[in-house]
């Protein structure tokens, strides 16, 4: 069987975001990777380099996974926050390596910057045509101003909707709270939708 350098890749990158996601960047050990990724150690490097480089290249897929999930052609600001919401529900472990990063203090952001900008840049873009649309829509209407606040401004604000509940602390162990995940979407889509009132 041929060597598949681009399968390796995967696996690395799918077993350092779970170890990433678990202990952060400190705390995460490449050999755990390795093994879960069934490779080893210098094969790791060979691809990645060192366990700092690893970490932004498993930050930056999550950043564009997330910009993935922003770049469709969206009807109205509710369906592009609804996107990102249901993009956080389904990939649980970039919020925590985005709060790993930012707790431990060590991610060269600079490195992200390129996938952090197009994320933005795609995002904003999307939210001044779509907030553009529902005032040429709405244009005899009172409330036809536009909202008070940037395109920027706005993407902020839908990223912290969005991700609304990712911020609460867990339950302990015997107080188990299964979040309902409709209510919650429709929940994102009215406030979202208040903020353009």
């Amino acid at each position: 069987m041929a060597y598949d350098a681009d399968e390796t890749r995967r696996r690395i990158l799918a077993a350092a975001t779970a170890e990433f996601a678990e202990h952060g960047l400190a705390g995460a050990r490449v050999d755990r990777i390795a093994a879960a990724a069934a490779c080893s150690k210098e094969r790791l490097y060979a691809h990645y380099g060192d366990k700092e480089s690893l970490f932004t290249a498993v930050l930056n897929a999550s950043f564009a996974h997330l910009g993935e999930a922003a770049s469709a052609d969206f009807a109205s600001v509710e369906d592009f926050a609804v996107a990102v919401f249901d993009h956080l529900v389904d990939n649980p472990a970039n919020q925590r390596l985005l709060a790993w990063a930012r707790l431990e203090q060590r991610h060269d952001w600079a490195a992200s910057f390129g996938v952090l900008e197009s994320v933005r840049a795609t995002s904003v873009g999307h939210l001044e045509r779509l907030v553009g649309a529902s005032l040429a829509v709405d244009a005899t209407a009172a409330s036809a101003e536009a909202p008070p606040w940037s395109p920027d401004d706005l993407f902020a604000l839908v990223l912290a909707i969005a991700s609304a509940w990712v911020q609460l602390p867990g339950l302990p162990d015997d107080q188990p709270r299964t979040p309902d995940v409709d209510a919650q979407r429709a929940i994102v889509r009215v406030a979202v939708g208040r903020l353009l009132d």
